[in-house]
Protein backbone atom coordinates (compact mmCIF):
# COMPACT_ATOMS: atom_id res chain seq x y z
CA UNK A 1 0.00 0.00 0.00
CA UNK A 2 1.57 3.71 -0.84
CA UNK A 3 0.97 6.21 1.33
CA UNK A 4 -0.86 9.33 0.20
CA UNK A 5 -0.28 13.03 0.81
CA UNK A 6 -2.89 15.11 0.50
CA UNK A 7 -1.65 18.66 -0.58
CA UNK A 8 -2.83 17.48 -4.73
CA UNK A 9 -6.59 16.04 -3.43
CA UNK A 10 -9.25 16.91 -5.43
CA UNK A 11 -13.26 17.67 -5.13
CA UNK A 12 -15.65 18.30 -7.95
CA UNK A 13 -19.19 19.17 -8.56
CA UNK A 14 -22.29 19.15 -10.31
CA UNK A 15 -25.56 20.65 -10.35
CA UNK A 16 -26.92 18.71 -12.52
CA UNK A 17 -27.23 15.24 -11.05
CA UNK A 18 -28.64 13.14 -13.93
CA UNK A 19 -26.37 13.94 -16.30
CA UNK A 20 -22.90 15.65 -14.46
CA UNK A 21 -20.59 18.39 -16.18
CA UNK A 22 -18.21 18.35 -13.08
CA UNK A 23 -16.32 21.90 -12.40
CA UNK A 24 -13.67 21.65 -9.17
CA UNK A 25 -13.85 23.36 -6.64
CA UNK A 26 -11.21 25.44 -6.64
CA UNK A 27 -8.23 26.09 -4.04
CA UNK A 28 -10.50 23.26 -2.02
CA UNK A 29 -6.75 21.11 -0.54
CA UNK A 30 -8.25 19.25 2.19
CA UNK A 31 -11.21 17.36 3.00
CA UNK A 32 -13.05 14.67 5.40
CA UNK A 33 -15.76 11.97 4.75
CA UNK A 34 -17.16 10.43 7.74
CA UNK A 35 -19.36 7.47 6.78
CA UNK A 36 -21.99 6.59 10.22
CA UNK A 37 -24.21 3.66 10.96
CA UNK A 38 -26.76 3.39 13.49
CA UNK A 39 -27.31 0.17 15.49
CA UNK A 40 -30.46 -0.63 16.75
CA UNK A 41 -30.64 -3.38 19.86
CA UNK A 42 -32.67 -5.90 20.88
CA UNK A 43 -32.72 -6.53 24.67
CA UNK A 44 -35.03 -9.79 25.51
CA UNK A 45 -37.07 -10.31 28.20
CA UNK A 46 -35.14 -13.31 30.35
CA UNK A 47 -35.76 -14.89 33.55
CA UNK A 48 -31.82 -14.33 35.08
CA UNK A 49 -29.81 -11.16 34.87
CA UNK A 50 -26.81 -13.43 33.95
CA UNK A 51 -28.67 -14.41 30.97
CA UNK A 52 -29.45 -9.93 29.96
CA UNK A 53 -27.67 -10.23 26.87
CA UNK A 54 -27.70 -6.88 24.33
CA UNK A 55 -28.11 -8.23 20.53
CA UNK A 56 -27.07 -5.48 18.31
CA UNK A 57 -27.86 -5.12 14.23
CA UNK A 58 -26.81 -2.24 11.57
CA UNK A 59 -29.89 -0.77 10.69
CA UNK A 60 -29.76 3.22 8.60
CA UNK A 61 -25.97 4.33 6.98
CA UNK A 62 -25.41 8.08 6.66
CA UNK A 63 -22.61 9.83 5.41
CA UNK A 64 -21.29 13.49 6.08
CA UNK A 65 -17.94 15.41 5.48
CA UNK A 66 -15.93 18.88 4.83
CA UNK A 67 -13.91 20.51 2.49
CA UNK A 68 -11.49 23.34 3.35
CA UNK A 69 -9.19 25.22 1.57
CA UNK A 70 -8.02 28.71 0.46
CA UNK A 71 -10.62 31.14 -0.34
CA UNK A 72 -10.61 32.48 -3.97
CA UNK A 73 -12.39 35.82 -4.55
CA UNK A 74 -13.08 35.25 -8.01
CA UNK A 75 -15.02 32.13 -7.34
CA UNK A 76 -18.47 32.13 -5.69
CA UNK A 77 -19.55 28.59 -6.22
CA UNK A 78 -19.27 27.55 -2.97
CA UNK A 79 -21.37 30.42 -1.77
CA UNK A 80 -24.16 29.82 -4.78
CA UNK A 81 -24.80 26.41 -4.63
CA UNK A 82 -25.02 26.76 -0.91
CA UNK A 83 -28.23 29.70 -1.16
CA UNK A 84 -29.68 27.93 -3.90
CA UNK A 85 -30.40 25.04 -1.39
CA UNK A 86 -30.00 22.62 -4.44
CA UNK A 87 -28.54 18.67 -3.73
CA UNK A 88 -25.18 18.72 -5.92
CA UNK A 89 -23.37 15.61 -7.14
CA UNK A 90 -19.52 15.53 -5.32
CA UNK A 91 -16.27 13.27 -5.95
CA UNK A 92 -13.49 13.27 -4.17
CA UNK A 93 -10.09 12.40 -5.06
CA UNK A 94 -7.28 11.79 -2.51
CA UNK A 95 -4.82 12.61 -5.50
CA UNK A 96 -5.21 14.36 -8.59
CA UNK A 97 -2.44 12.06 -10.04
CA UNK A 98 -5.14 9.02 -10.19
CA UNK A 99 -8.44 10.40 -11.31
CA UNK A 100 -9.96 6.71 -11.39
CA UNK A 101 -10.21 6.20 -8.29
CA UNK A 102 -13.05 8.26 -6.10
CA UNK A 103 -15.48 8.82 -3.29
CA UNK A 104 -19.11 9.86 -4.87
CA UNK A 105 -22.26 10.92 -3.53
CA UNK A 106 -25.22 13.35 -3.84
CA UNK A 107 -24.96 16.30 -1.03
CA UNK A 108 -25.97 19.06 0.37
CA UNK A 109 -23.83 21.91 1.44
CA UNK A 110 -24.75 22.86 5.28
CA UNK A 111 -22.46 25.58 6.32
CA UNK A 112 -19.92 27.56 5.44
CA UNK A 113 -16.93 29.45 7.31
CA UNK A 114 -14.97 31.95 5.65
CA UNK A 115 -12.25 33.11 7.77
CA UNK A 116 -9.15 35.61 7.54
CA UNK A 117 -6.22 35.85 10.30
CA UNK A 118 -2.72 38.07 9.84
CA UNK A 119 -1.49 35.36 9.80
CA UNK A 120 -2.08 33.32 6.73
CA UNK A 121 -3.95 33.59 3.67
CA UNK A 122 -8.20 33.71 3.70
CA UNK A 123 -9.88 30.18 4.40
CA UNK A 124 -13.13 28.76 3.29
CA UNK A 125 -14.58 26.13 4.75
CA UNK A 126 -17.27 23.77 3.67
CA UNK A 127 -19.33 21.35 5.68
CA UNK A 128 -21.74 19.02 4.27
CA UNK A 129 -24.72 16.25 4.64
CA UNK A 130 -24.97 13.11 2.52
CA UNK A 131 -28.42 12.72 0.60
CA UNK A 132 -28.66 8.68 0.11
CA UNK A 133 -25.68 5.95 -0.50
CA UNK A 134 -21.86 7.03 -1.18
CA UNK A 135 -20.08 5.45 -4.07
CA UNK A 136 -16.23 4.16 -3.62
CA UNK A 137 -15.57 4.00 -7.54
CA UNK A 138 -12.00 2.11 -7.84
CA UNK A 139 -10.43 0.83 -10.91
Amino acid sequence: MAAIVGIDARVDYSTNITTPSWTPFTERNEFSINIAVDVAEHRAFVSSISAAWVQKARTWMSWSGSLAGYYDDADDSIFDTMVAGAIILLRFYDTRAVLTKYWEGQALLTSVDHGTTTDDFSTLSVDFEGNGSLSRVSP
